[in-house]
């Protein structure tokens, strides 16, 4: 018993201590606060601390990734040179020879370039151009000039062609010479905007500048162009600034009025023939009216005439008739008189008068037909003639001047073709007349030969 009584005052002396040396709860709330206080600084320090590490820990990481993408570049470049060298000799060989006609091709092709660069820009800058032209095509035709020499000229060519095409955009303006009036060489300024060129040398020879084969320059074409366009142009070329007249047709206005000639010119291109073919035209053309006035005037008799002279025969009164039928003009007066005269005989006698006279009509109004026919079988065969006349002279001169100008062959073979336009232009009317000549000669024999039959049947029918 004494110990457990020992042991509860034990006990209870040790929960009287616990409790007196137990702190207050509003001690542990202000330490509770001061601690948050302390942790929320502390975050702040570190948050601060990562924001001012976030930057360079990012181009840190760039350069690492640069430094990955060389490396695995490197790595596959060391790769690609293991495989290479894992390539047979054969493979190599046949990527060289690829290469080399790569190579080839494109220096062709730039060749080509540049022999046709010469043709493409505009003729007043050739004279700008000239000496680069002149000494690529040299090195290129040189046997003993190295490839990269030609490789060189070929850039320079290269490199003046972009130039001109970034100036011809904005409009370039450029000292040179060009054909004025009466095709003499003058100096003045050329102004080249796209595709149109203009010159002014202050003066007179203000206007289009245009291009002519087997011509040192270009030439200068004002006609027809206004005074106010002139003087644009005369401005424009003086002083750089100012509006230029813009030509739609790109020259071929000038072109055509070029071509423009009256019918006289364009004949007389022919040469010898067309000389011949004209004389032969205005022929059958007098031949053709006179013709045309003699047919017409061959008159059939009046209404009632031809009846008229018949009964009168029929009735005995062969003066009356006589002389009615010599009222009567031209070839059917001769018919009806020899009818009258002859009434008596018999009817086969009197059909072979009035036949002798159609038979003699027949020559009178047939004639000169057969030289419209001839001029019509002619004039093409002449024109064929001067044709191949004209195309001999045009080998000729292909045979000694070669086949380079091709606006002159042009016009060569052109004049050579002017003598078979005007054979056509003199057969095909004198065709047409012919024949309708013909027709109205043959109309006219044939209302005779329906006179002399009503003739002979009239008085057949009192007999």
């Amino acid at each position: 018993m004494k110990a457990i009584k020992l042991i509860s005052i034990a006990l209870a002396l040790t929960s009287g201590f616990s409790l007196l040396a137990q702190p207050k709860f509003a001690d542990i709330a202000l330490q509770a606060k001061s601690e948050v206080e302390a942790a929320e600084r502390e975050l702040a320090d570190l948050r601060s601390d990562i924001a001012d590490q976030k930057v360079p820990i990012s181009i840190r990481l760039t350069e690492l990734e640069s430094q990955v993408q060389e490396t695995r570049s490197e790595f596959e470049q060391v790769v690609s040179a293991a495989e290479n060298r894992q390539v047979g000799l054969s493979t190599l060989q046949d990527r060289v020879e690829a290469r080399r006609d790569e190579n080839i091709y494109l220096k062709n092709l730039m060749s080509s370039y540049i022999k046709q660069f010469s043709t493409r820009i505009d003729e007043s800058e050739l004279q700008s151009q000239e000496a680069i032209i002149s000494e690529a095509e040299q090195i290129l035709e040189s046997s003993t000039a190295t490839d990269a020499e030609k490789f060189e000229t070929q850039i320079k060519v290269l490199q003046a062609s972009i130039s001109r095409i970034e100036n011809i955009i904005g409009g370039h303006k450029f000292s040179g010479t060009a054909l004025g009036a009466d095709d003499r060489a003058v100096e003045g300024n050329f102004i080249l905007v796209g595709p149109y060129a203009y010159f002014g040398d202050g003066g007179t020879n203000v206007g289009f500048s245009q291009g002519r084969p087997n011509a040192a320059y270009p030439l200068v074409k004002s006609d027809g162009l206004a005074p106010e366009i002139i003087a644009s142009i005369n401005e424009v070329t003086s002083t750089g600034e100012g509006a230029l007249p813009v030509d739609a047709t790109e020259g071929d206005a000038f072109k055509l009025a070029e071509l423009e000639e009256t019918p006289i010119e364009h004949a007389l291109k022919g040469g010898t023939t067309i000389y011949i073919i004209l004389l032969l035209a205005f022929c059958a053309l007098m031949v053709a009216i006179f013709k045309l006035f003699e047919i017409s005037s061959v008159k059939r008799p009046k209404s009632g005439a031809l009846q008229q002279i018949l009964d009168n025969l029929n009735s005995g009164k062969k003066q009356e008739a006589l002389e009615i039928a010599n009222s009567v003009d031209g070839p059917f007066g001769d018919l009806l008189v020899a009818g009258v005269e002859h009434h008596d005989e018999e009817k086969e006698l009197l059909e072979e008068v009035l036949y002798e006279r159609l038979l003699a009509a027949q020559p009178k109004l047939e004639r000169f037909l057969a030289f419209i026919a001839l001029t019509a079988g002619a004039a093409p065969l002449l024109g064929l003639l001067g044709t191949v006349t004209g195309m001999i002279k045009t080998f000729k001169l292909i045979t000694v001047f070669g086949t380079g100008d091709a606006a002159s062959l042009s016009s060569g073979i052109s004049e050579a073709l002017i003598t078979t336009e005007y054979g056509l232009y003199v057969a095909i009317p004198s065709l047409l007349a012919q024949a309708l000549l013909t027709r109205m000669a043959k109309g006219k024999l044939g209302e005779m030969e329906q006179a002399s039959v009503a003739f002979v049947n009239g008085l057949s029918k009192k007999s």
